[in-house]
């Protein structure tokens, strides 16, 4: 564990390959596998930013071009474009690799072969912490940082039995963006369990707390 800028300390969600294992299964269901792909269309739209879009759906013709590494790095200078927006686009654009490669280990459970050289070239071109708190800051754009804090405070404590879920579900100050809060939270758990499952074991994958 670590403390963050806020001295909050931070806690990974998953330590051990096995445990990995169990969270991706969940995510090779057709459903889960859904709520992920919408999750990231909604982004898109939520965000309001034809230019992340348009840089969004041309990325494999940027990877010809440039290192991933650069592209994420947000200080790539391309003409006619942003550089967050790249940065955006290109956090956005991995997620849509990973969820894609990782319904895969559902034919061919072997996280070495090939076919997820792919996936493999994202996990070494950015942390796990790094990935998900970009994420995060992409949402927080989104919700804005008063939505957000108020998000944050009301969980803190919060017993998450099934009654007091739907309790949640129901405030009213949260329900603008409560289902984008809840997709960010299975991404973040869905990314972490990638890392794990795709890292060496003795690595040590610090994330980011919800």
């Amino acid at each position: 564990m670590k403390k963050n800028k806020n001295g909050k300390t931070e806690k990974t969600l998953l330590i051990t390959h096995a445990q990995a294992k169990t969270a991706l299964s969940l995510f090779w269901q057709d459903p889960e596998k859904l709520k992920l792909e919408k999750g990231i269309a909604a982004l898109l739209e939520k965000l309001k930013n034809p230019a992340v879009n348009k840089i969004f759906y041309n990325y494999p013709d940027l990877l010809q071009q440039y290192d991933l590494e650069e592209l994420l790095s947000g200080n790539l200078e391309i003409p006619d474009t942003n550089k967050q927006d790249v940065k955006t686009a290109g956090i956005i654009s991995c997620l849509q690799v990973l969820v894609y490669f990782c319904y895969d280990l559902k034919e061919n459970p072997n996280p070495a072969h090939h076919q997820f050289d792919s996936l493999r070239y994202i996990l070494k071109s950015i942390t796990a912490s790094e990935f998900i708190n970009e994420l995060l800051l992409i949402v927080i754009t989104v919700t804005g940082v008063d939505y957000y804090k108020k998000y944050r405070q009301k969980i803190q404590h919060f017993n998450f039995d099934t009654q007091n879920a739907i309790l949640l579900e129901s405030d009213p100050e949260l329900q603008e963006h409560f289902d984008l809060m809840v997709w960010f939270a299975m991404t973040r758990l869905f990314t972490e369990s990638v890392y794990v499952y795709f890292s060496d074991p003795d690595q040590n994958l610090k994330t980011t707390k919800l």
